[in-house]
């Protein structure tokens, strides 16, 4: 390996500087309203946990607390070297603590906290009923009934030990032969979500039981309804177990399960997939969230209510893409939605019986995002989060609290800027864009006063494809911005932040419109830079193949991870099939999939980068995840190796142990200081 040259040794020297001082600041992890519902909105205090990463430490997540007086002062910061899943108990004012513990991560253990501290610690592992706890955010829950006296939560099955045909002396229970059985996952960053069941913990006695349900179905996000009624998802398992995390397709029916019978109904048909049961202790309804089964891995869904008993009604007008936030029952007729709109998410008050929707405090906060940390009734929690950490006139960021029954009720708890150094900025408009009669957006990020502008766009569209980029902080595009870089986030054709039509218009077209909407984009803003390079990760690297292919002359450098390189290749191989038959535009069926045939192959292939690998002319950084089960790392071998053979500059990066996001501490360093180092050095930028 040579050695580094002086300049080089300087840009690593900055980059670790700027990388270091953006991973200070804090991201939001959750927050808890400690007072009651009754409470005046002076009197409401509350607990925040942070994350904040160390690049330089392997074990590099540190938690801390951050507990709130009623006048907004912060008190100490409380570290913690535990996360999971926490559940406040209102009538108690305590509150659970759900999480794995040791090196393999595999002890389980709840405790039971109030005022006075720890009262009391379960060793779910030595109770020998379940395997490991679910902690995902895809299928895992934590709950209490309203009495306080029970938790539910979910965890695998516990496995019966296999042994050889040839084991001497086998104990009574073992399976003999089943060494080598293979046991189907839910896939990418899943893969030990393989058949679960729903706990319930007896705070009293201790006793763990674990509910019998059906064998066809596989069991998640159960919560408590009052005290003998718990509502959960049951994903249907008569069809494969495709990927499921990032994916809102997967066929499945609002299930509830009485404590008294032990019996287990069904409130929704067929065909249908079903998200976010919340329950309404006081009134027995279900709030849910549903959508047609298949299609796009991510769409806009209508808000349901079941009332308790047999029957179900879809909210007039609900049809919306978001979440509801974390206990969404306002009272006994609306609830408190997060919405994702254009280019930022924002909080919608909708009426069960009318559908009448409410923007609330629409504009007060201006381009920023919001979210709901917590909810008690009519008071919530906000989180406030802007591209920008640096506090100005337009930018308001932070926690407030405030009462939903009156909107000119909003304390702000917390507001300050994220980074201390407010000359080391970033500045960012909404930009909109407009190609055959449909109206997409982008956001452009630029180095603020106090920064160096090497006068180089980032061309950056985002992955899925049914995703979108919002106004909340980035770090990535923050320590670019520090760096001297222009980033333009594009939210194309297809984009969630679009509505429902603009999904629908993709499906069949990738590799067309939302190409030819990203390079429109560029296009627009490319004036006044010296240079434009692109970048993206999974279908944005998809989207940065086919750039370079098919626009060979204009991008100059680019960076990709992980990405869709071959669709037809890709589709016996990745976690999610689906995605391949959906977005090429060859129906598909979860139930029966379809026998390959040319037809559905060809059109794979057509709409796939790899068409255009002898037109790149650009150097192209290659960064591999070795445990990416969603687009798999041969994807990005193939392309790099294929490029070299053409004379293509090329840089390969593999980590053995990270998956498709990249998104480990150290390797999300490394993968962006490898971005900027790339840049650089084949735009000689000084």
């Amino acid at each position: 390996m040579t050695s580094l040259t002086e300049e080089e040794e300087n840009d690593i020297s900055r980059f670790t500087e700027v990388y270091k001082n953006t991973r200070n600041l804090l991201d939001i992890v959750g927050g808890w309203i400690l007072s009651g519902p009754d409470d005046d909105l002076d009197d409401v205090t509350f607990r925040t946990l942070w994350q904040q990463t160390d690049p330089v430490v392997k074990e590099a997540h540190h938690y801390l607390y951050k507990n709130y007086t009623k006048d907004g002062k912060c008190m100490p910061v409380t570290p913690t070297s535990k996360h999971g899943l926490i559940c406040q108990i209102r009538n108690k004012s305590s509150y659970v603590h759900l999480y794995n513990y040791g090196d393999d991560k595999k002890k389980n253990c709840l405790d039971f906290w109030n005022h006075k501290g720890l009262v009391k610690r379960y060793d779910l592992s030595g109770k020998d009923v379940h395997g490991p706890i679910y902690t995902d955010p895809e299928f895992s829950s934590l709950s209490v009934s309203q009495d306080g006296k029970n938790v539910v939560y979910v965890a695998e099955k516990k496995v019966v030990k296999s042994v050889s045909f040839f084991a001497e002396n086998p104990k009574p229970g073992d399976k003999q032969g089943g060494v080598y059985d293979y046991t189907e996952s839910w896939g990418e960053q899943l893969e030990k979500c393989c058949e679960s069941v729903i706990c319930v913990l007896n705070l009293d006695s201790g006793e763990v039981k674990i509910l019998e349900t059906p064998s066809d179905i596989f069991c998640a996000k159960p919560s408590w309804c009052g005290n003998e009624t718990l509502f959960f998802i049951g994903f249907d398992l008569k069809c494969s177990k495709h990927g499921a995390i990032y994916c809102w397709n997967k066929p499945g029916k609002l299930c509830s399960y009485k404590t008294a019978t032990n019996s287990v109904a069904f409130h929704t048909p067929e065909g249908k997939s079903v998200y976010m049961p919340s329950p309404n202790h006081e009134s027995g309804e279900v709030a849910f969230l549903m959508c047609e089964s298949g299609g796009p891995h991510r769409k806009y869904m209508d808000v349901c209510i079941f009332d308790g008993k047999e029957n179900f009604k879809i909210v007039e007008n609900s049809l919306f893409y978001g979440k509801f936030s974390p206990s969404p029952w306002i009272d006994g007729r609306n609830l408190l939605l997060v919405s994702f709109t254009g280019t930022k998410s924002v909080l919608i008050k909708m009426n069960t019986e009318s559908g009448f929707k409410e923007n609330l405090w629409d504009g007060r906060f201006g381009t920023a995002s919001l979210d709901v940390l917590d909810q008690v009734g009519s008071r919530c929690l906000l989180f406030v989060s802007d591209l920008n950490p640096v506090l100005s006139e337009n930018t308001k960021q932070g926690i407030f609290s405030a009462d939903l029954s009156n909107e000119s009720s909003i304390k702000e708890f917390w507001k300050s800027s994220l980074c201390d150094s407010p000359d080391v900025n970033c500045k960012y408009t909404i930009e909109s864009f407009s190609r055959e009669e449909r109206a997409y957006n982008g956001i452009l990020i630029r180095p603020g006063e106090g920064c160096s502008d090497l006068k180089t766009l980032i061309v950056f569209p985002h992955g899925g494809p049914h995703s979108m980029y919002t106004t909340a902080f980035r770090h990535d595009t923050y320590t670019l911005a520090q760096l001297g870089y222009s980033t333009l986030l594009v939210n194309y054709t297809g984009s969630l932040g679009l509505g429902q039509e603009s999904i629908d218009m993709l499906p069949g077209n990738v590799g067309d419109i939302d190409v030819k909407d990203v390079h429109h984009a560029a296009m627009q803003i490319a004036p006044g830079f010296q240079h434009v390079v692109v970048m993206g990760g999974s279908h944005g690297g998809f989207l940065s193949a086919h750039l370079i292919g098919q626009y060979p002359d204009f991008y100059k450098a680019a960076a990709i991870r992980n990405p869709v390189i071959d669709m037809s290749n890709m589709v016996g191989v990745s976690d999610i099939p689906d995605w391949c038959y959906c977005e090429a535009g060859v129906d598909y069926s979860v139930y029966r999939p379809p026998t390959p045939n040319v037809a559905g192959i060809a059109a794979m292939l057509d709409k796939s980068p790899i068409r255009y690998i002898d037109q790149v002319k650009c150097p192209v950084l290659m960064l591999i995840g070795a445990k990416d089960l969603r687009v798999p790392p041969s994807q990005g071998l193939r392309y790099v190796r294929y490029l070299r053979s053409r004379g293509v500059p090329c840089s390969l990066r593999v980590y053995p142990e990270d998956c498709h996001p990249l998104s480990s501490v150290p390797v999300s360093a490394d993968s962006l200081a490898h971005v900027h180092l790339w840049f650089k050095k084949h735009l000689n930028l000084s």
